[in-house]
C-alpha cells in the first residue's frame, strides 16, 4: 500500500502542479492588492499596491525556478518536450536571480505583467505540443488556451484601460494559464517518458533490462 502510494505521488507532475497553484494564488492575491496601496483585503497585500507587486517577481522567479526544476527530476512522468522543462525552470530562476542582484527597471506594471503572460503562454504552448507528441489529452484545446493567454497579455500591454484594467487583465493572464497547467497536470502524470524526455531516466530503464 505505501509503495503504491509513493509510486502515484512520483508520477504527479509536481512541477506543474506548483505553476497551477501559483497561477490561482497570486491571480486572487493581485486582485485583492489595492491598486493605489495601503492596506488591501486580509491586509496582506503590499502597502505600495502595483510597484509591490512588481518588487514581489524576482523573490517568485527564484522560487518558481527551483522549485519547477527540482520536481521535474522528482517526478518520474514525461518531461514536457524534454529538456524544455527543465530549461523553463532554470530560466525563472536565472531571470529573478538577475533581476534581483542586477535589477533593470520594470516599472511599468502593465508591459511588465503581459511579459510574464506571454511567458506562461508559451509554457502551456509547451504542454499542448506534448500532449500531441504524446497522444494524450485534448491538445488543440490547450493550444486555444495558450492563445487566449497570448491575447490578453497582448492587450494588457497596450495598457489601454488604466492600471485597473491592468490588473484584471493580468489576473485573468494568471487564471487562463493556471487551468493551463491544471490540465496538463491530469494529462501528463503518469504517462512514460519516450525519445527526447528525460534522457537519463531511460538509460536506467535500459541498464535495468539487461
Amino acid at each position: 500500500m505505501k509503495d503504491e502510494i509513493i509510486k502515484k505521488l512520483l508520477d504527479v507532475k509536481w512541477n506543474l502542479v506548483i505553476m497551477a497553484a501559483f497561477c490561482f494564488l497570486f491571480a486572487i492575491y493581485m486582485y485583492v492588492t489595492p491598486v493605489e496601496g495601503g492596506l488591501g483585503m486580509f491586509m496582506i497585500t503590499p502597502h505600495n499596491g502595483l510597484a509591490g507587486l512588481l518588487e514581489m517577481l524576482p523573490l517568485i522567479g527564484i522560487f518558481l525556478g527551483a522549485a519547477t526544476f527540482i520536481a521535474s527530476f522528482v517526478s518520474k512522468s514525461t518531461w514536457v518536450l524534454g529538456w524544455t522543462e527543465p530549461v523553463l525552470g532554470a530560466l525563472m530562476f536565472v531571470a529573478g536571480f538577475w533581476e534581483l542582484f542586477f535589477p533593470y527597471d520594470i516599472a511599468v506594471f502593465s508591459l511588465t505583467y503581459a511579459f510574464v503572460g506571454i511567458f506562461l503562454a508559451f509554457y502551456v504552448m509547451f504542454i499542448a505540443l506534448e500532449m500531441d507528441r504524446k497522444g494524450v489529452g485534448h491538445w488543440f484545446v490547450t493550444l486555444v488556451l495558450a492563445a487566449a493567454i497570448w491575447a490578453v497579455s497582448f492587450f494588457n500591454m497596450m495598457n489601454f484601460a488604466g492600471e485597473g484594467a491592468s490588473v484584471a487583465l493580468s489576473c485573468l493572464e494568471l487564471f487562463l494559464a493556471g487551468w493551463g497547467f491544471v490540465y496538463g497536470a491530469l494529462v501528463l502524470s503518469g504517462v512514460a517518458p519516450q525519445k527526447g524526455s528525460c534522457p537519463f531516466r531511460r538509460a536506467k530503464k535500459a541498464k535495468a533490462v539487461a
